[in-house]
């Protein structure tokens, strides 16, 4: 393992979680509800419909790039997309402003599923949980990064006004860019399928795809481990997406303080990330997923109660460790239940079940609120974990000689 290769692969976590930070978190979502007349349901259908399009496309694409061997051209050329989008979605009314961030979502989870497929490729098998670990504290350092940047930006154009939401939008495309040359510029593959030859990969690619559909029974604790990740990730994305707005609406939250708050956050997921990247690698995958599960229910069994400022600061920096707990456990995991010589595709699948939940999380989320509030909203996503921790009970955990224990 060249520590030089993590920390590029690495640095893209800390790029693409500048999107994630700024469009999805906090901005896109404030900028259409805030300036454009929109509500949460809208918000939420436009995440949920770019998930399911996400959805249908990754395995194919995960099937092509194991084919070609090669994940960058996917990576630089969607990463390149979500930016243009993402800028765009900035001078346009709600409905443009609506498809534009659809497509900004798909792009950057597109991207984010060839990049998660590099990891076998720069780690080896047994410090993959510590690499991981890496890349998602990092991410975290991304967030930091982004809101240091934008804080001076802000504090000229104004915190609660329309061309400060605009110029966040335009701040986020540019650092996402920037930032992912870092691994664009470090990261070489070699280059196995001839270019005339890419059109008769794609044909087979769509039939590895249907047998690995087929397939999906005979790697043993897959399809659980699928369901228990569609379940987590269903309440997570609908926290992530709606988590400003929630406390603008329960305590009063303003841009300035959320920014203070959404930093501890990252400074609290970022050191979780870190140590749970060296606690994968001692006590499994499937014990971290199953502890952060447990968190989750308490995380927003306490949101129900929010009460002020620092309540709020509490849950969130408990909040932040977990996420980044089920974001360093589930990639490590699912290299334990898959073949080698099939990461990019079956990596597909992980992100085929990854964003069906973000196609109902966030629509089933907007649609309670519009209609029963945040309350009823908030204990659905309690029914998402706990559905997720009874699918994690049937995946089995392995010995360092492959053993599956239960």
């Amino acid at each position: 393992m060249k520590f030089k290769q993590v920390l590029a692969w690495a640095s893209y976590d800390l790029a693409n979680t500048i999107f994630s930070a700024l469009f999805v978190t906090f901005f896109f979502p404030f900028y259409i509800k805030g300036f454009l007349g929109g509500n949460e349901f809208q918000i939420g259908l436009i995440f949920g419909i770019s998930m399911l399009l996400v959805a249908l496309v990754v395995p194919i694409l995960g099937a092509i790039s194991d084919k070609l061997n090669r994940r960058m051209p996917f990576i630089i050329f969607f990463t390149a997309a979500c930016c243009i989008f993402t800028f765009l979605a900035a001078f346009v009314g709600l409905y443009a402003a609506l498809l534009f961030g659809l497509i900004a979502n798909f792009c950057y989870h597109a991207a984010l599923t060839m990049y998660h497929a590099i990891l076998p490729g720069i780690s080896a098998k047994k410090s993959i949980g510590f690499v991981a670990g890496i890349g998602v504290s990092l991410g975290y350092v991304g967030t930091i990064v982004s809101l240091v940047i934008a804080y001076p930006i802000l504090r000229v154009i104004g915190w609660e006004t329309l061309w400060g939401a605009k110029t966040m939008l335009i701040i986020t495309s540019i650092l996402f860019f920037l930032f992912s040359l870092i691994m664009f510029f470090s990261i070489r593959e070699k280059r196995y399928a001839k270019p005339h030859l890419i059109k008769s990969h794609i044909i087979s690619s769509l039939y590895d795809v249907k047998n690995t559909f087929i397939k999906l029974k005979a790697q043993k604790g897959l399809i659980p481990f699928l369901f228990a990740m569609l379940s987590y990730n269903d309440a997570i994305n609908a926290v992530v997406i709606f988590l400003f707005l929630y406390a603008r609406d329960a305590i009063g939250l303003s841009v300035q303080k959320f920014f203070f708050v959404y930093a501890l956050f990252a400074v609290s997921a970022s050191i979780g990330a870190f140590i749970s990247g060296i606690a994968v690698d001692r006590i499994g995958s499937k014990r971290m997923l199953t502890m952060a599960g447990f968190l989750w229910v308490i995380v927003i069994s306490l949101l129900l109660n929010l009460t002020d400022l620092t309540s709020f600061i509490v849950i969130g920096s408990i909040g932040g460790i977990a996420l980044a707990m089920v974001a360093t456990a589930s990639r490590p995991k699912l290299l334990e239940l898959v073949p080698k010589d099939k990461v990019g595709e079956y990596f597909g699948f992980f992100e085929l079940t990854d964003k069906f939940s973000g196609v109902l999380g966030p629509i089933i989320f907007g649609y309670l609120v519009v209609s029963y509030g945040y309350s009823i909203a908030l204990l659905s996503l309690i029914l998402f974990f706990v559905v997720g921790l009874l699918f994690l009970y049937q995946v089995p955990n392995y010995k360092e000689n492959n053993t599956p224990v239960y």
